[in-house]
């Protein structure tokens, strides 16, 4: 006689999942333990652990919008994946903001953050420019030291030929675009910034919008940003119709 397995319990489909301890992936996507996930791709969502897997491509190819609830903040970020750490079932999270979105059309964007209010982001998908014209997205960034050590490098190799020089701006070309987000990490940390949230939006404006609707007395480091329709959602309107960004 074969003894039987027990059948596990079924998982419970009026719940929210929280993350209890968060993972490489996680972190990855500034989650941070005790974050409620009450959504997903614009709708709410109620379930466990296997609902949730479900929703993904097992390929991890995909992206999901996932809408989470940190005290009374509302965040939305991208995933691909939902093994962002430790999920743990608990009650639901109370009302939330959950935006109609199309996670095809979203970015995820890195806040960095100092303590006294100053903020920057970057997107994480890299600019053609990064590896078109390097120089030119380092200007763009303001990686100032970055940019002189770029054009110091290239000057200096001029003198043994242009084969040389060409060769080197290539290798650096590729090294700055394989580690864009480690180069403005280490330049906004070297300003006193830290990062701080993620934050999925359809383009810079937007970000902006979404993150001063959690700190709206934080100032822009690189310009004044006026918002004239203050909203917290990912997908705004068309960009420059409802923001305006006065640079410094």
């Amino acid at each position: 006689m074969i003894p039987l397995s027990p059948t596990p319990p079924p998982e419970p489909s009026d719940v929210h999942l929280e993350l209890r301890k968060v993972g490489a992936a996680g972190h990855s996507l500034g989650l941070r333990s005790g974050d409620k996930l009450v959504g997903l791709e614009g709708q709410a969502f109620t379930g466990g652990g296997a609902e949730l897997r479900a929703r993904f491509s097992v390929r991890e190819d995909k992206p999901v919008a996932m809408h989470f609830k940190r005290a009374d903040v509302d965040l939305t970020v991208i995933s691909l994946t939902p093994n962002l750490g430790r999920w743990v079932t608990c009650p639901i999270a109370g009302e939330a903001h959950i935006p109609p979105v199309d996670a095809s059309q979203l970015d995820n964007w890195e806040i960095l953050r100092s303590r006294d209010g100053t903020y920057d982001l970057f997107r994480h998908r890299p600019s053609p420019l990064v590896w078109m014209i390097t120089p030119l997205w380092m200007a763009q960034m303001r990686l100032w030291p970055h940019l002189a050590s770029f054009v110091g490098m290239v000057g200096v190799c001029l003198p043994v030929g242009m084969w040389m020089s060409a060769t080197l701006w290539v290798l650096a070309s590729y090294y700055i675009h394989k580690n864009y987000m480690q180069v403005i990490r280490a330049d906004r940390i070297s300003r006193g910034m830290f990062p701080y949230a993620i934050i999925a939006s359809r383009g810079e404006m937007g970000a902006h919008a979404t993150y001063l609707a959690i700190q709206p007395d934080d100032e822009f480091a690189f310009g004044k940003i006026i918002l004239m329709n203050q909203k917290q959602d990912p997908t705004p309107e068309p960009e420059g119709e409802d923001y305006d960004y006065v640079p410094v």
